[in-house]
């Protein structure tokens, strides 16, 4: 087997310390694009309602919740790496009196269900972190009988800028090293996602881009998305100081983009589907 390089190692650690930190406010108004998206991965998926499906980086249950409110006869199980996503993922499913739904904390490629244990897959926003997208995915598809169905969403080019642009440059001018890859820009054009489904064999794939999006009521709003959000990884990096000096900069910018209606977060969905031969 091979070793896990010390950088790849650091990073996943910063990732999940960074999402333990976010899991309180991951659910605030500010971030309901993950909502709404979670409906679109269920209304594209063509449910009998007794699949068994795992949901992978399952964050606080979106996707996992909204499947099994469908699957009456059906299970969900939900696994991600952060253990404080996962105790709000429980405290919601508990809240819902949902009975048929499960979660684990397991690192992505520590997964070890056997093979063809599921109907079907899906993950939210969590491809783009792995380093070797293609290999764990497969790996994953493996734990999927044949003719299931795997889903997985990525944010489109462009979604949240201009701000997340000016954020990220400011982080730069900061001395924060922002990563080569791990990005959502791995995955943020249709083909991309296409091009690995296709790499680990699934086939009649169905491509959706939907808009999710909505306007801000405040730029303490956008503040709401760097705190609780991956962003997070990167505001770790700064010292107190640093980081009220950071927010004092960048709300002056969010606000300077402020129109009558708000702050447009722009926020595109790329839901990709395909199924297991």
């Amino acid at each position: 087997m091979k070793k896990k390089s010390a950088s790849e190692t650091n990073f996943k650690r910063a990732v999940q310390e960074a999402f333990d930190e976010a899991s309180i406010g991951y659910d605030k108004p500010a971030m309901r694009f993950f909502d709404n998206s979670a409906e679109n991965v269920v209304r594209q998926l063509s449910l009998k309602g007794d699949e068994h499906v795992l949901d992978v980086a399952t964050g606080t249950g979106k996707i996992a919740l909204a499947l099994a409110r469908r699957l009456k006869s059906g299970t969900v199980t939900g696994i991600d790496m952060s253990t404080g996503m996962l105790a709000v993922a429980r405290k919601k499913a508990r809240e819902a009196g949902l009975k048929n739904i499960s979660f684990q904390q397991v690192e992505v490629d520590a997964v070890a269900y056997p093979p063809k244990s599921f109907d079907g897959m899906t993950c939210g926003f969590g491809v783009h972190f792995w380093s070797n997208m293609e290999k764990s995915l497969a790996r994953l598809i493996g734990m999927v009988k044949d003719k299931g169905f795997v889903s997985i969403t990525s944010f489109a080019k462009g979604s949240f800028e201009p701000h997340s642009d000016l954020c990220l440059k400011r982080f730069a001018r900061y001395g924060v090293k922002l990563p080569d890859s791990y990005t959502w820009e791995r995955l943020d054009h249709p083909e991309k996602n296409k091009k690995i489904l296709e790499a680990v064999g699934l086939k009649n794939i169905q491509m959706k881009n939907n808009q999710v999006g909505y306007h801000l009521k405040s730029a303490e709003e956008w503040w709401d998305l760097v705190l609780f959000t991956g962003f997070r990884a990167f505001l770790n990096q700064l010292t107190k100081d640093q980081v009220a000096r950071f927010k004092e900069e960048f709300m002056r910018e969010v606000k300077s983009t402020a129109t009558a209606q708000g702050i447009l977060l722009n926020v595109e969905v790329i839901t990709a589907v395909g199924v297991v031969t």
